[in-house]
């Protein structure tokens, strides 16, 4: 892979985009739960608001590849369901709905044995693909409806994906890999772990609401015509170009997975898992030229704190959802995401 190197001034407009916002008198907007929000004051019995969109399909990160070691079963709560995710005898990774279908018990209390998960309860070993491939107190044939259901799994640059669709159908696209990823000139994943209250819709049409830029994170201006979003199948990428001639690059694999590049300064894997349609987690790596290591904690620091991800937090967490919103030419596309997104719900 040849490395894109950008002029100084791009460079220089990039950091200042990503550390600080470039109104130097911007304060993020104030939290509304400083008064009352039903996110902050669940006790009150108010009138529901609609219900997010359900989670939609796609390629999600369970956990990382650090977070499951050989012979290892570990629970996890993601698209609204109990899973567990394990390694085989050869270190493969695995991912079932959590429930053993004999009598309900948990997997996540069990063991790998000869490479199957097996129940707490009362021994039943379960295989990757979720066939029980033993009762080990009984000689008779295992029932056919003896499995649990199980979903794709794609492990690939540091993280674990599996693969959620609602009707249970197959995988309809890839994720490809990232090319910086173990490349000499690159450093070792830099990794940002967050859950918040947000749903996973929204989260990403963020990434073309260009107006919030200004009062949300201090942005001088909305990059409507310096923005650019186009799609392809269950692809999209948003590019934004600065005055000095450097740009944000973000391609997106359906509504879990994306890559953001900027240029000489980071490549940004990031993964959003539905934990239920109001909860997500965030699970990102941060990838930086070895010249840039240096101040790779600062850029870190741009990107999820104060001016970054923290100012969107309160917002998400305490807006509606609103079906069909009321938005003008300036809302940038918006309504172009939306229609992008809902292949997801099919």
């Amino acid at each position: 892979m040849t490395i894109e190197q950008p002029t100084q001034a791009a460079l220089d407009e990039e950091m200042r985009m990503m550390v600080a916002p470039r109104n130097p008198g911007h304060v993020p907007p104030s939290d509304a739960a400083f008064g009352q929000t039903a996110a902050t004051a669940p006790q009150y019995q108010l009138r529901a608001h609609p219900e997010p969109p359900p989670v939609p399909n796609g390629w999600y990160a369970i956990c990382g590849s650090v977070d499951v070691a050989s012979g290892q079963v570990r629970s996890v709560i993601a698209v609204e369901r109990e899973l567990v995710v394990f390694r085989d005898a050869d270190g493969v990774a695995h991912v079932l709905d959590a429930h053993c279908p004999h009598n309900g018990a948990h997997l996540g209390g069990g063991e790998v044995v000869d490479g199957a998960v097996r129940c707490p309860y009362h021994g039943w070993r379960f295989d990757g693909s979720g066939q029980c491939v033993e009762v080990p107190y009984s000689d008779a044939r295992i029932p056919a409806k003896a499995c649990i259901p199980s979903y794709p799994v794609r492990e690939q640059d540091g993280f674990i994906l599996f693969w959620f669709h609602a009707q249970g159908a197959p995988p309809a696209f890839e994720v490809p890999p990232t090319e910086e990823v173990g490349h000499p000139d690159w450093s070792e994943p830099y990794e940002f772990r967050f859950e918040l209250v947000a749903a996973l819709q929204e989260m990403g049409e963020n990434n073309v609401d260009y107006a919030h830029l200004c009062y949300v994170h201090g942005r001088e201006s909305v990059p409507n015509d310096t923005s650019v979003f186009t799609t392809e199948g269950p692809f999209s990428t948003v590019v934004e170009t600065l005055p000095d001639g450097g740009a944000f690059t973000r391609h997106a694999w359906g509504p879990g997975v994306a890559l953001l590049r900027v240029p000489g300064i980071t490549t940004v894997l990031t993964t959003t898992t539905p934990i239920d349609r109001r909860h997500c987690r965030l699970h990102w790596h941060f990838l930086f030229p070895k010249a840039m290591e240096g101040i790779a904690n600062d850029i870190i620091l741009g990107f999820t704190g104060t001016f970054g991800l923290q100012a969107d937090v309160p917002i998400w967490r305490d807006k509606v959802y609103v079906e069909r919103p009321i938005l003008v030419k300036a809302d940038g596309n918006i309504a172009e995401f939306r229609r992008w997104y809902a292949q997801f719900y099919e």
